[in-house]
């Protein structure tokens, strides 16, 4: 399978696959990625956060080759600096469920995400930390209705662990839930992107968008929303750190986990492989 090391595309999750526990990309990791590109591989953030909240970990890697932004939302092409393509939120009916949802749940925060821009509404302590962890910062609102129309990439909530099961099945009773998808992407974190938009969706669409349709596909994440890229890719990895619906859908289990270069395990498996 990994005989050419040219065909090979690593996309890669970041929070609990990519990066530290505390957020911070390792040593041993980023050596392994900048062997593998020396190999001829290639390699593919594939993230669930907005271009603000990693931009700068693009740096010391080297990406010069799109990555996946928004849980499948976005495919930015950093060598470019544009965005190539995109799928956005039908806001009228997504502001209708946030409001029906932060009325049900006022515990929980609505981060409201753009590509100009992302917007704080019902802020609370859960997105504090998201902020400090993820390193941006975003423009609390007094009100939903003061949060500037246009180009809505998604809406991370952020709530207490309780919170996110009665959260994520009222979302679905709600009237519009069928124009949108909803995908619990953390403990504390529940969220609403655009109608088809999932990493695994986003790594076709990348594929096709680059012609790299012969590429030897692999993929790596450790949690709900990594599931559909994994299950669409031709080796797919996982940490140990995994939840173990990801552990099953897997091909590799790593011994490691996202602290300890479970990245730079799989990648010495697939460099080392015949």
């Amino acid at each position: 399978m990994f005989k050419d090391k040219s065909k090979i595309i690593f996309f890669s999750d970041m929070d609990g696959t990519l990066l530290n526990a505390d957020k911070t990309l390792s040593e041993e990791n980023l050596k392994a990625i900048l062997k593998l590109r020396e190999a001829g591989g290639k390699f593919v953030v594939a993230t669930g956060r907005v271009l603000q909240a990693t931009r700068h970990y693009f740096e010391p890697i080297g990406v010069d080759f799109p990555v996946i932004l928004c849980n499948g939302g976005m495919i930015y092409d950093c060598h470019e600096n544009k965005v190539m393509w995109s799928s956005y939120l039908p806001e009228e009916k997504a502001r209708v469920m946030i409001a029906k949802l932060l009325r049900k749940f006022p515990e929980a925060c609505a981060e409201i995400c753009t590509p100009n821009g992302i917007y704080d509404v019902q802020m609370n302590d859960y997105e504090r930390r998201h902020w400090k962890i993820g390193g941006f910062t975003a423009e609390i609102m007094d009100s939903l209705e003061s949060v500037p129309s246009g180009n809505w990439c998604k809406v991370l909530f952020a709530m207490p662990e309780d919170s996110i099961k009665p959260f994520a099945e009222y979302a679905l009773t709600l009237e519009y839930a069928p124009d949108v998808e909803y995908i619990t992407s953390s403990t504390i974190f529940h969220e609403m992107l655009p109608k088809n938009c999932t990493k695994g969706f986003a790594m076709k669409k990348l594929l096709e968008l680059y012609g790299e349709k012969d590429s030897v596909t692999v993929a790596m994440g450790d949690f709900n929303n990594d599931l559909e890229m994994l299950r669409n890719a031709d080796f797919p990895a996982c940490p140990s750190n995994a939840i173990d619906e990801v552990k099953s859908a897997c091909k590799m289990v790593c011994q490691s986990d996202c602290s300890n270069g479970a990245v730079a395990e799989v990648i010495e498996y697939i460099l080392n492989s015949p």
